[in-house]
């Protein structure tokens, strides 16, 4: 009898403890569904997240699981597959909250509708707008969770949108302005949370400017590191790239909220229905990507060409010039994505290095307007530094000045040259061009099978830094 009466007492207890703390657990980046082999045992992977959101409800029914942003796009897996993979996974494990990142609309607005429609996810944004200026895809611009006891509101807000697919279906509106329009609604709450794609400084400046928010979840800062960052005593939580840790926040009301940084590693076994899922996708991609093209002789470092000239932006623009023998051809440093080390040139190589699956096409512009364009990314280090093919370029940062070369000669203004470039940059030009291929036309073909076609012509590939541009800095 006693015995009955103290389970009682406890189960009591527990449901009172549990009324009065929620548990978050927050990831973000989530471009592949199984682990990245970078590091011993892997690091990330849907099985293993799966796992941990298991544990955590079972021991405390008042969780909630965000994801912060970005499953789409941005790595060769996204570029394959365009997060269809991931909303299966998320409706399994099952993702409650999820915020946009920049690379959901990498394929365009109405596929990013198709990932809604497949979704069981809650969506939100708070400064993403259609072009009436209300919420993109008529989604809340808030939520308010009560679990338990505890209320809790949630902003979610997305920076970088000029670095994905331009559309005027989709526009950011500043993210100081969206907050301001929302704040006075969220006040009767125990926490207002940020969900934020946005960096550290801009994380900083909003906690500043708004005092009442309480904790800001945020974009991965370092690929293989978890951050806990603050502002004064506000947390700013980055979980690592790729997935590869969750974050175990715990919130009791008028405590500070409690941290728990949990790597998805080797350590956490894989819940068996995704692990499944995750080796299939894996086999398939290996399948459809193992063809050999060519023989590289030099490793490819995608991350040179975000400050200065690349082996890799060099090879690339080298075949997008070549594909519609343009005058010139040029891409983004930040279009270029992965590290290739020397040995076979494989499909893989080049879907890795070009993710995102955008189309070539061609230009017809005069010199001035083509060092304007030149001009206006050369002192970028942000991943839109203009990698060229066919002319060559030196920028002064100090005197904002620029001198571009062809055949050897100073280009005259009003010399034209027709130019191949990618539809993702065709689509964020400001300068005065016709269109003779756009992304429609037949002969705009898919940025990696450009690629390839170039590289299978070679038999073995030696790209190298030429000189092709030099940005004098302050």
């Amino acid at each position: 009898m006693h015995r009955s009466i103290i389970l009682l007492l406890l189960l009591l207890v527990n449901i009172n403890l549990s009324a009065q703390n929620v548990d978050i657990l927050y990831f973000t980046d989530a471009h592949r569904i199984f682990p990245v082999d970078d590091v011993e045992g892997g690091r990330g992977g849907v099985a293993r997240l799966k796992t941990i959101v298991d544990e955590s409800k079972s021991d405390n029914s008042n969780t909630l699981v965000i994801h912060g942003g970005d499953l789409c796009g941005g790595v060769l897996f996204g570029g394959m597959y365009k997060g269809l993979p991931m909303i299966e996974a998320f409706n399994e494990i099952p993702v409650d909250i999820c915020n946009f990142g920049q690379h959901e609309f990498d394929f365009g607005v109405d596929h990013t509708l198709e990932l809604l429609s497949k979704s069981k996810s809650q969506w939100f944004s708070s400064n993403l707008k259609n072009r009436d200026g209300d919420t993109f895809a008529n989604l809340p611009n808030y939520l308010i969770k009560k679990m338990g006891e505890i209320r809790i509101a949630f902003i979610g807000l997305t920076d970088a949108m000029n670095s994905t697919m331009k559309s005027n279906r989709v526009i950011q509106e500043d993210l100081s302005v969206a907050i301001s329009e929302l704040i006075e609604e969220l006040q009767n709450v125990d926490f207002l949370i940020a969900i934020t794609q946005a960096d550290l400084e801009t994380n900083r400046k909003l906690l500043e400017q708004f005092p009442d928010i309480d904790l800001v979840l945020t974009e991965e800062q370092y690929e293989y590191e978890s951050n806990v960052f603050y502002k004064g005593n506000k947390p700013i939580v980055a979980t690592a790239g790729n997935m590869s840790s969750v974050a175990k926040i715990s919130l009791q009301k008028d405590e500070r909220p409690l941290i728990d940084i949990i790597p998805l590693d080797k350590n956490i076994a894989s819940e068996k229905y995704l692990r499944d899922m995750e080796i299939f996708y894996k086999k398939d991609m290996e399948l459809k990507l193992a063809e050999k093209i060519s023989y590289l002789e030099v490793p490819l470092n995608f991350r040179d060409g975000i400050t200065k000239e690349s082996a890799a932006g060099n090879l690339v623009s080298d075949a997008y010039k070549e594909w519609h023998k343009s005058d010139v051809g040029l891409i983004n440093g930040g279009g270029i994505r992965a590290d290739i080390p020397k040995g076979d040139f494989t499909l893989k190589s080049a879907r890795s290095l070009l993710p995102f699956g955008n189309k070539i096409c061609q230009i017809l512009i005069k010199g001035k307007e083509l060092k304007s364009l030149l001009k206006k990314y050369a002192g970028n280090t942000k991943g839109q530094l203009i990698h060229v093919s066919g002319i060559s370029y030196q920028y002064d940062q100090k005197t904002d000045s620029i001198q571009v070369k062809w055949k050897d000669k100073v280009l005259p203004d009003d010399e034209l040259l027709t130019v191949s470039l990618n539809n993702y940059f065709l689509k964020k030009l400001d300068v005065e061009c016709d269109v003779l291929i756009d992304e429609t036309d037949a002969n705009a073909k898919e940025d990696y099978e450009v690629l390839r076609q170039y590289c299978k012509k070679q038999k073995a590939l030696h790209p190298k830094v030429q000189g092709r541009f030099v940005i004098v800095r302050e």
